[in-house]
């Protein structure tokens, strides 16, 4: 058994959710999304175990994400769903990535680029912005771009992709006014003498809820490591939890009655408390609005966090419970007496599942589990 505190990662479960969403999209390749070390699960042994189950292609924010998985040998083609900058770019071309284009100010750096290296053409996705506001061109400029991309003697146009910004909520209308742009402007590719043959623009919201989003490909997240992205959209795939943040017993103390517990004396103990300590804090991912305002589970029984968390650790109030120093500590994720969701967790600080996995720190090693079935 494993003391202290750990992230365990069951692979089996995240090959699960991939095989779930495959059902789910039919023919529609999966494109992993992988950013932010995978969502806070390993970006390096996630992305090996996918490409395992024969993912062709992931997904990432950033041109350093990307390195990361080229050196440590990840081939599949790896996407940058955010900008380069010229002086990421040359590095980009001579690593194999696909970049992405949002405007013609992308376009000419990657020219530049090719033009200085000699270098072949290499492969791009464009981005349109349907709605979201964050990134891309916008629908009136959708000929200029293709024309532009067509004379480039710099770039393959691989790819062509939108993002939802709602598609996680129940009401659908501006989801699908966002899916109705994209789908005009993909009418616009008939006129030309070759399309990209990647078209994608579900992520897990869409996956669950908008079937006609998934075009040549999907973008699963969320979804991947076993969590719905809201309360709001439907159950019609059932993930299994990717990642359980455990820890254990450091300290039992025995406290009598009006006897503060932790910084600020937010907690005071009613009457004769018996209050475990385990060593996990907001420096781990522990959130602080989870002070007085939480539970972890102990074999089969969920004990309340009881006073400010620390950086370093958290108590709970144990009371009269069968609890020893050692045991193992559940507080998201699975473990052999039970679960607790880690969208439940979220929802009682007001935040989502993505902030939870992505907040764990790398001070909290990272256990991996689940084999090759």
């Amino acid at each position: 058994m494993r003391l202290g505190t750990y992230a365990e990662i069951n692979l089996d479960n995240l090959v699960h959710n991939l095989r779930c969403i495959r059902e789910r999209v039919a023919s529609s390749a999966v494109i992993p999304v992988i950013k932010a070390d995978a969502y806070g699960h390993g970006a390096v042994p996630v992305a090996k175990r996918l490409a395992g189950e024969g993912c062709a292609m992931f997904a990432v924010a950033r041109f350093e994400e990307a390195m990361e998985l080229r050196e440590s040998g990840i081939s599949q083609r790896i996407l940058i769903l955010g900008r380069l900058f010229p002086d990421e770019i040359s590095q980009a071309v001579k690593a194999g990535l696909t970049m992405s284009i949002f405007g013609e100010e992308d376009l000419d750096w990657i020219e530049q680029a090719c033009g200085r290296s000699g270098g072949m053409p290499v492969p791009v996705h464009l981005k349109l912005d349907s709605g979201m506001g964050r990134a891309g061109f916008f629908i009136s400029k959708a000929a200029d771009m293709f024309d532009l991309l067509a004379k480039s003697g710099a770039c393959i146009w691989e790819g062509l992709y939108s993002h939802f910004s709602t598609s996680d909520e129940r009401d659908k209308t501006y989801a699908n006014l966002q899916l109705s742009r994209f789908s005009e402007v993909l009418s616009l590719l008939a006129r030309l003498p070759k399309r990209p043959r990647i078209v994608h623009m579900a992520a897990s919201g869409a996956i669950l809820d908008l079937p006609k989003s998934y075009f040549d490909a999907v973008r699963p997240g969320i979804l991947l490591y076993g969590h719905y992205p809201s309360k709001e959209t439907s159950c019609c795939i059932l993930p299994r939890q990717v990642m359980s943040l455990k820890t254990h017993v450091a300290h039992l103390r025995e406290l009598p009655g009006g006897h503060p517990v932790s910084y600020g004396r937010r907690w005071t103990a009613p009457g004769p408390t018996r209050i475990a300590v385990l060593p996990i804090g907001y420096a781990d991912g522990v959130s602080r609005r989870l002070t007085n305002n939480g539970e972890v589970l102990i074999r089969d029984r969920r004990y309340p966090i009881v006073g400010t968390v620390t950086m370093d650790h958290i108590m709970i109030n144990v009371e009269t419970g069968p609890v020893s120093v050692g045991d193992e500590v559940l507080l998201w994720g699975e473990s052999p007496f039970g679960v607790i969701e880690t969208l439940e967790v979220a929802e009682r600080i007001g935040t989502i599942p993505y902030e939870l996995t992505c907040a764990v720190s790398r001070r909290v090693p990272r256990v991996y589990i689940g084999g090759i079935d």
